[in-house]
């Protein structure tokens, strides 16, 4: 009875073990496959000068994948031949896919033989001809070569010697303990969910075992490079460039702010305090252009109540004075002939001083000062509001000409502002700045420079923006020269930049840059000549975990 039991339970066990235990293509994920690392289909990979191609064989087709080498752009719409020994096969352009697809059932037949297929790849593309020559190993398929049972068979035969088990005990009343101790042996075989769920992926391979190159997604390997797979790489619009070792002009950061240009510049301040009036039934508004000599608003005076007691006063006793010299001067023109000629002139000349006070004495009760525009420009501050109580040297509106303004930089070393030949602004490459003066004497430590900022279209600067300012130097440097976007930032905060080390694989280099320009840098160290550099898609290739 014993012995009858112990060999079913051996029975049972591959059946319980296996049920999970198989991938969708019949492969037992309980040995390592004898295929593809990974599950992976059989590939093929290739380079020459001008192009990169990297081909896999899959269940109904041979997918080709061709880029240029240097910046790793698709190559579309290609004529593509495929030779394997006496073997000859077009391959059909996809323009869905962008791939290149041999479909011809003899052709496939062939290369799914195991061993290592020698193939000769033709491709003409424009009036340019090239040639691969590359292997393309395949392994036996380990699900072809184990053969088992259905399954539901298995199960059945499993639950009979189970039943039958249980069965022989109970009539021979052998032990109580018999059905307790085939369930706890059922029990602690090893089941489908543990070989097949838990411990391996879709494709067969174990996720406990160090991770590799995955054949359909991009993903991280275990020495910090990436692998990317053709079809993700154009997804993800990866472009490369040679880099290539030239002498560049050394270049410095400083930091800086735009100013406005004081001869196209100009402040609106009133002379004394009072009442804010819109002039022409409208205050202006910032960004409003305003032309030179414009009335912007009125600022009516008002004078303290003892000061205008005393100016009423005096505007009276004026008017009294003026009434009674005009009878005067009336008189005495009535008398011509008989007085002298200078009483009459002295007469007229004290009427008219008389009426020019009073008339200047009525004007400074209630007066009103028009703002006026110093420049033609657009007003960058506007700080009045009809009814707004001001007081002298407010400053109410600023204008400035977009078209004329100055950025400011600061410099630490006084020696190095004689070196500046140039400058640009960080960001804004259509922006040139013009050396304009260094400033001899120290401003909270630094040293002020002051360029002259110019652009054929209307300059993307604002007045209190803060930039970074580019200078270039007389100084000549050696070095990698690289567009700005090239440069990522690796987990430690380092800059670094990528190369393609394969048709799929990119590693992170650290490196020493300086700017070059608003849109290049330069690698001074780190970084080999003829290495093909990411210079579109760096920050994606740095987020890939």
């Amino acid at each position: 009875m014993k012995r009858f039991l112990f060999l079913a339970m051996l029975f049972c066990t591959p059946v319980l073990g296996g049920v999970g235990a198989h991938g969708p293509g019949g492969e037992h994920l309980g040995t390592p496959s004898q295929g593809q690392a990974g599950g992976a289909a059989p590939r093929i990979e290739a380079a020459s000068e001008s192009l990169e191609l990297v081909g896999r064989l899959l269940a109904d087709e041979l997918s080709l994948l061709i880029d240029r080498y240097e910046t790793n752009e698709p190559v579309l719409d290609a004529q593509v031949e495929v030779r394997f020994g006496a073997l000859k096969a077009s391959a059909k352009y996809r323009a869905d896919h962008g791939d290149y697809s041999v479909d011809d059932a003899e052709f496939l037949k062939a290369l799914r033989k195991p061993g290592e297929h020698a193939l000769i790849i033709t491709v003409l593309f424009g009036t340019e001809t090239d040639l691969f020559e590359g292997k393309l190993v395949v392994t036996s398929d380990a699900a072809a070569a184990h053969a088992h049972w259905p399954e539901y068979l298995l199960i059945l035969a499993a639950a009979l010697a189970v039943l039958g088990a249980i069965f022989y005990a109970w009539r021979r009343r052998f032990s109580r303990r018999v059905p307790a101790l085939i369930l706890a042996g059922a029990l602690a075989l090893p089941s489908g969910s543990d070989a097949g769920v838990g411990a391996h992926g879709p494709g067969g391979q174990r996720l406990d075992a160090s991770p590799g190159a995955s054949a359909t997604g991009p993903s991280r390997l275990p020495d910090g490079s990436v692998s990317v797979p053709k079809s993700a790489q154009r997804r993800l619009e990866i472009r490369t460039q040679v880099g290539r070792v030239i002498e560049a002009a050394a270049t410095l950061e400083l930091p800086a702010r735009v100013v406005a240009d004081p001869n196209s510049g100009g402040r609106v301040q009133p002379m004394h305090g009072g009442r804010v009036e819109p002039a022409q039934g409208a205050l202006p508004v910032a960004g409003q252009k305003v032309a030179k000599g414009q009335t912007l608003a009125y600022v009516r005076h008002h004078a303290e109540p003892f000061a205008a007691a005393n100016q009423q006063a005096q505007l009276a006793e004026l008017r009294a004075g003026r009434a009674v010299a005009e009878q005067k001067v009336a008189r005495l023109e009535s008398l011509e002939g008989t007085v002298p000629r200078k009483e009459i002139d002295a007469a007229r000349v004290e009427l008219r001083s008389l009426t020019e006070r009073e008339r200047s004495v009525a004007a400074s009760i209630g007066s009103r000062e028009p703002l006026v525009a110093p420049v033609s420009g657009v007003v960058s501050v506007a700080g009045a509001i009809s009814g707004q109580v001001v007081e002298a040297r407010d400053i109410l509106f600023e204008i400035v000409d977009p078209s004329r303004v100055l950025v400011e930089a600061v410099l630490a070393d006084v020696g190095v502002a004689d070196g500046i030949a140039g400058a640009q602004v960080r960001g804004l490459p259509g922006v040139t700045l013009a050396l304009a003066g260094v400033g001899r004497s120290l401003r909270d430590g630094v040293l002020p420079v002051t360029f002259r900022a110019a652009s054929a279209a209307p300059l993307p600067l604002a007045v209190g923006q803060p930039v970074t300012v580019i200078a270039t130097l007389k100084e000549r440097v050696r070095g990698i020269v690289l567009p700005a976007r090239a440069l990522a930032r690796n987990p430690a905060n380092e800059p670094v930049v990528w190369i393609k080390a394969g048709a799929e694989r990119f590693v992170a280099l650290p490196v020493r840059t300086r700017a070059l320009d608003a849109e290049r840098i330069v690698v001074t160290s780190g970084l080999e000549p003829d290495n093909r550099v990411v210079v579109d898609g760096a920050g994606l290739l740095s987020q890939i975990r």
